[in-house]
């Protein structure tokens, strides 16, 4: 298993986001939670996955438009897990907001093949503009990823939603202060 630290991995993918776009850039503001626990997942690949989607989320958005990216815990979504047939400890939600093309469906697969993840279901409904779909990688069943997008104009939303099955670090409680 490999330990992976979210706010960090969010951190560095909107840092060479800024970096590395030539010409106009949207402004990114970033919302990470503070207390995001450090996961364990099955490969290495998922921080690389993550900073890459990130890039190409933020390249999607018009550079004139400020992009919204937010990473928060989630502790239950009882209807995804039961669509999913997941029961995580809790999710980390990665979500993006734009406006300009959006991820489209070819470019999310496109960008999940390249990290040896298969699409196993793509769900639309009818008369809307949002979109799930659970990837997991090539010749296995879990660990699943699920992503979901709101391609409604002019301003989009993705999510990609991560599974965490284990913690590795364990968070400091929060301290209340007595008046």
């Amino acid at each position: 298993m490999n330990a992976i630290n979210m706010a960090d991995v969010i951190e560095q993918g909107v840092a060479a986001f800024s970096q590395n776009r030539s010409g106009p850039r949207p402004t990114v503001r970033a919302k990470i939670q503070p207390d995001l626990p450090i996961i364990a997942w099955h490969d290495p690949g998922l921080a690389k996955f993550i900073k890459r989607f990130l890039y190409d989320a933020l390249m999607a958005s018009s550079p004139e438009v400020p992009v919204r990216v937010s990473v928060n815990e989630r502790s239950r979504l009882s209807d995804l897990e039961a669509f999913v047939r997941l029961l995580p400890v809790c999710w980390i939600q990665l979500r993006v907001e734009g406006r300009g093309p959006g991820m489209t469906g070819g470019l999310v697969e496109e960008l999940f093949r390249d990290f040896d993840y298969r699409c196993e279901e793509w769900v639309g409904v009818e008369g809307s503009e949002s979109q799930l779909a659970i990837f997991c990688p090539e010749n296995e069943t879990e660990p699943k990823v699920v992503f979901c997008a709101d391609l409604s104009k002019p301003i989009w939303k993705c999510d990609l939603l991560v599974p965490v099955m284990e913690q590795l670090s364990a968070r400091e409680p929060s301290v209340r202060r007595k008046s």
